[in-house]
């Protein structure tokens, strides 16, 4: 019960604190949206409903002031996969292919696989079902609900689900992902699925009964 507590009020002490911003990142583009969580290593903000994540290395400056890292001292880290352009080298894939227990060996692809996680609503998808689960249970068996609460965590879900994206997506594929579910086009698109998924059920279901009339009429 603490558990789920705590998440929920984490959930709307964020939404109430949250403080809206411009992040410029060092691609060159920028982000608007309300910033939820800020430390030294990266960036959480809200943007249009949807939580992204920026660590520091991508970021240029909030709001115009320079973004304060220890990261930032070492640029060696950013560039290092351009002193290593090799794609020949195989090893790299390799290594993140055979992730270990706790998602992925490249610490870099775990980052890229928690940002896309966070940029395709994954983990809010998960607290909402998590959150309505709960409801549900717990208009009939409470005890039940509380222990689901009390042993259930969002974030170890996410870590199981880390060798699944390790295994189907490499990291130019991640990046691309970031980069488009991270856009207007693409946020517009997360959210509308849902409801063009209920509204071509509908549409499907209403097809197959003017196909099918006896059916409805049978039952």
């Amino acid at each position: 019960m603490r558990v789920l507590g705590m998440m929920v009020a984490a959930t709307f002490l964020s939404l109430a604190a949250a403080s809206a911003a411009t992040i410029d990142l060092s691609d060159g583009s920028s982000v608007q949206g309300d910033i939820i969580k800020q430390d030294k290593k990266s960036v959480q903000i809200n943007v249009d409903g949807v939580t992204m994540t920026y660590y520091s290395d991508e970021i240029k400056d909030i709001d115009g002031q320079p973004f304060a890292s220890s990261a930032q001292a070492a640029p060696a880290a950013v560039a290092q996969p351009e002193m290593a352009p090799q794609p020949e080298p195989a090893a790299p894939v390799a290594q993140s292919e055979t992730p270990d227990e706790q998602g992925t060996g490249d610490t870099d692809k775990r980052a890229l696989i928690l940002k896309f996680i966070d940029v395709f609503g994954t983990r809010q998808a998960l607290t909402n079902n998590f959150n309505l689960m709960i409801q549900q249970i717990e208009k009939e068996k409470p005890d039940e609900a509380q222990k689901i609460r009390q042993r259930v965590k969002v974030d170890e879900i996410i870590d199981r689900l880390l060798p699944i994206y390790d295994r189907n997506f490499t990291s130019d594929d991640l990046r691309a992902f970031i980069a488009f579910y991270g856009s207007p086009e693409g946020r517009k698109l997360i959210n509308t699925i849902p409801e063009l998924m209920k509204e071509s059920v509908q549409e499907s279901v209403k097809y197959m009964e003017e196909k099918f009339p006896e059916v409805k009429q049978g039952n």
